[in-house]
Formats: structure tokens, C-alpha cells, sequence
């Protein structure tokens, strides 16, 4: 069973797997397209009432996922992480893994997909490696600024999230690949800013 966070610490649940998507057209996924592929998706009729967003309004706007199998983007996951690389396993402790670092740099995050924003840098700022068996794993970013972020997951898709939560990213799922995640996190504008990644397997 998924980990469940406390409840002052409840938040929207992403609403798709992190799981292997070159089957899927190098495209944006639409809700019915993701939907095609995977059983059981639970997202698409899912509403949150009052002044949250629809799961579907979610999809469509907020989060894209791009299975980009052979694109040429500016970014290189050949080079080590600006700020460092952790591994852990299924169950990790202390949740969440935070760590501190420097987001924005010079290259558009466009180039590797339109739907895909920020500003970010060459090298990824840090990488997960993740053990296989977890239920769930989540990816965000805290900061006073507004911040974006770009996954390269071990699938080699690419997963990029924009104001998941205000004007933090999150991106992640259920039944997480086993395997390296290289991260970068964005902002807009030429200027860097402060920011605290966190990896952890609570709902959000």
C-alpha cells in the first residue's frame, strides 16, 4: 500500500505512472491516449471539488508527459549532477530526501519540448537512482520562486511539470521504474534561485 501522508501534509495525487512509455507516439499524451495504454486509470472522471482543479483539467494543463525516444535536446545525461546523486531503495528514510540547490541556467527547457518550461542547465542538477518494487515515488521542488521541473527518467521519456503545487513542480506516480532519474529544476527568467528538491514516496 501506498505510504499516506499526515494529514497536514495532504496534498493532489499525480495522476499518472511513471512507467515506460516508448510504445506511445513521441507526443504529448492526452488524458484518453494515457488512458489507452494503461489499466486501470483512475484519473480521467476523478473531480476535487471547491477551488482544486479536475484530474482532467490537470492532464490537459498542467502536466506534460512526453515519451521523446531519440530527441535531440541541448540537455546531456552523460554529465554528473551539479549537485550531487543519491540512491535509494524502496521504504528509504528519512522521507522526504531534501536536498538544497541552485535552480535556472541558460538553455530553454523548450528544446525539449514545447510543453516542457523554464530556463534550466546542461548538466542535470542531481540524480536518483531508484531501486525497484516501490509503490510510489515523487519528485518536487520547494521555493520561494517560481520554478519548473524536467525528469529524464530510465525509460529515457522525458517528464516535465509546471505550478503542481503554486509555483512548485512535482512530477511521479505509482509503480515507479527501477533505474536513474536525472533532474533538472527551472525558473523563469534568466535569474537562479534557491531551491529545496525533495524525493519522497507520500502522496502528494
Amino acid at each position: 500500500m501506498p505510504r499516506q501522508r499526515l494529514p497536514d501534509h495532504a496534498a493532489r495525487k499525480l495522476p499518472f505512472p511513471l512507467r515506460n512509455l516508448n510504445a506511445v507516439h513521441p507526443r504529448v499524451i492526452d488524458p484518453a491516449a494515457l488512458c489507452a495504454h494503461f489499466t486501470g486509470c483512475p484519473v480521467v472522471t476523478a473531480i476535487y471539488q471547491g477551488n482544486r482543479m479536475s484530474m482532467k483539467t490537470l492532464l490537459a494543463a498542467s502536466i506534460a508527459v512526453i515519451a521523446l525516444t531519440g530527441f535531440a535536446s541541448a540537455q546531456n545525461v552523460s554529465l554528473d549532477p551539479t549537485f550531487g546523486t543519491v540512491t535509494l531503495q524502496p521504504g528509504f528514510l528519512p522521507d522526504p530526501y531534501e536536498v538544497s540547490l541552485v535552480a535556472g541556467g541558460s538553455i530553454n527547457a523548450a528544446t525539449i519540448s514545447n510543453d516542457c518550461a523554464g530556463m534550466i542547465a546542461n548538466a542535470p542538477d542531481f540524480r536518483l537512482n531508484y531501486g525497484g518494487g516501490g509503490s510510489q515515488v515523487f519528485i518536487g521542488v520547494n521555493s520561494a520562486a517560481d520554478t519548473t521541473l524536467v525528469v529524464n527518467a530510465p525509460d529515457g521519456g522525458w517528464y516535465c511539470n509546471d505550478d503542481y503545487n503554486g509555483l512548485n513542480p512535482v512530477v511521479g506516480g505509482e509503480s515507479p521504474m527501477a533505474g536513474q532519474y536525472d533532474i533538472w529544476v527551472g525558473t523563469y527568467g534568466a535569474d537562479t534561485a534557491p531551491a529545496t528538491l525533495f524525493i519522497t514516496e507520500y502522496d502528494q
